[in-house]
């Protein structure tokens, strides 16, 4: 397993050398790419120029939010699956290989049965394409009560439900364990071991208020891992080690949680509480090539070399990966 960064997660934003400098402060071996801004470099650029901070940073490609709608009507989806061979190739050569999409929680217009065959089919069709390169599609839980209560029909809003879908799923198709999910569902953490072997795509870590029962949870309450101690997270790494998982660990927040903290004082937040749920798991952290401590003003100040390009190496053009 990875340390991973999200500017989605917790979120962040800025200049992708800035975060790549905050990355490597902070003890992160890797960190999500949006692949609709990277295909937009690439194309303006090429692939090389594109990918060139994280190559000289040496951190690992995370996870990138796969640019498709499961539940969009049949016109919008196919318009998205016209774009995705090319942000699918894309990925491949910027080495990402692991891609996540939410599934809806509940519809107004499909029934449970042809909402789940509608999933089935097109995440057979995503997961043939991805396979391809030799990527993994991991399906998002939206477990809230509010973001699926006043719809007509209901879906898929458990892990259970989640693991059901993904048994008649392409191949390529797994999961993302998500330690608040499992919070607000109330299932027990065993449920990682029922995931097929290899079908973990990823592993977020968060934590949630006291005393708030997880029916009354809403997003605004995820808070950082490690804030009152409520989801265990050091007990999801364990069992997702124990699942065979390799891959990264992402701290995620919602924003309304991180309010008035600067955007280096939410990385430097999350690392520690990452590096503390390594300990409780008992996993080995092994030191970055790279670990300056940085400032407030988000400079480096080890004294050593800059660990990717200097912000202002590529003047008056749009930021790169």
């Amino acid at each position: 397993m990875f340390r991973n960064l999200s500017t989605v997660g917790l979120p962040l934003s800025g200049r992708p050398s800035e975060l790549i400098e905050l990355a490597l402060s902070f003890g992160f071996d890797g960190m999500d790419i949006d692949i609709v801004d990277f295909q937009r470099q690439a194309d303006i650029f090429g692939v090389e120029h594109a990918r060139r901070l994280m190559v000289s940073a040496r951190l690992k490609s995370g996870v990138f939010q796969l640019p498709v709608t499961l539940a969009a009507d049949e016109g919008e989806f196919k318009e998205e699956m016209a774009e995705l061979p090319r942000r699918l190739e894309l990925a491949k050569a910027t080495e990402l290989t692991r891609a996540v999409v939410p599934v809806a929680p509940a519809s107004d217009d499909h029934t449970f049965k042809d909402f789940f065959e509608l999933h089935r089919t097109r995440l057979h069709t995503i997961g043939e394409l991805a396979a391809k390169e030799g990527i993994q599609v991991g399906l998002v839980l939206v477990p809230e009560t509010d973001a699926h209560a006043g719809k007509a029909l209901q879906f898929i809003h458990t892990y259970e439900g989640l693991l059901g879908l993904v048994a008649v799923s392409h191949p390529s198709v797994g999961v993302v364990v998500d330690g608040w999910a499992f919070a607000v569902t109330g299932e027990p953490l065993d449920m990682i071991a029922k995931v097929p072997a290899g079908r973990i795509v990823e592993v977020r870590i968060s934590d949630a208020p006291r005393e708030v029962p997880g029916s009354e949870l809403h997003h605004g309450q995820r808070l950082m891992p490690g804030d009152t101690g409520t989801i265990d997270s050091a007990a999801i790494l364990s069992h997702a080690r124990d699942a065979g998982f390799d891959g990264p660990v992402t701290p995620w927040a919602d924003r309304a949680t991180l309010a008035g903290r600067g955007r280096e004082k939410i990385v430097r937040m999350a690392g520690d509480r990452l590096d503390a749920a390594w300990r409780g798991a008992g996993l080995p952290i092994v030191p970055r090539w790279f670990a300056p401590v940085a400032r407030e003003s988000g400079r480096v100040e080890d004294g050593g070399p800059a660990p990717v390009p200097a912000t202002g190496a590529v003047p008056n053009r749009a930021p790169s990966y």
